[in-house]
């Protein structure tokens, strides 16, 4: 027993082998981590997007229903159509399945998404036109 405490306390660092190891299998988590950060990062800058698009819904709908300008808010209203500037983008919109179907109709008009179609796949800032019929209800949104 004395010998076997002898050699353990004159060792005093890990092998070659028990480092190679250590070092695969951080390699092994490394990689397998890369494209699932990737793809979350992808669709956090899909969810911006959406949120930047209800936020410009938003301020268009209080714009129509107040019939006033808001410049601080890069808001115009005109008679029929309101121009909220100034939408940043980060990803894309029509890729994203979870505004599709009824439940987009609580959240967001599907007919939003469908007028951001230009902002698909180029990040940037973005001017969005709602226009209105005599009802109060948007009938086109494009984007510039």
């Amino acid at each position: 027993m004395k010998k076997f405490m002898r050699k353990m306390r004159e060792r005093k660092g890990f092998t070659l082998a028990e480092l190679l190891i250590v070092v695969a299998i951080i390699a092994v988590l490394v990689a397998i981590s890369i494209p699932i950060f990737t793809s979350q990062l992808e669709r956090s800058r899909d969810a911006v997007t959406i949120s930047n698009i209800r936020a410009a819904y938003a301020m268009a709908q209080t714009a129509y229903l107040t019939q006033q300008s808001d410049t601080a808010n890069n808001v115009t209203y005109a008679a029929g159509s309101v121009t909220v500037g100034g939408v940043i983008s980060k990803g894309t919109v029509s890729n994203t399945p979870k505004f599709s179907g009824a439940a987009a109709d609580l959240v967001i008009s599907a007919q939003v998404i469908a007028g951001c179609a230009a902002l698909d796949d180029t990040p940037g800032t973005y001017t969005l036109t709602f226009t209105y019929d005599s009802d109060g209800k948007i009938t086109a949104v494009t984007s510039s």
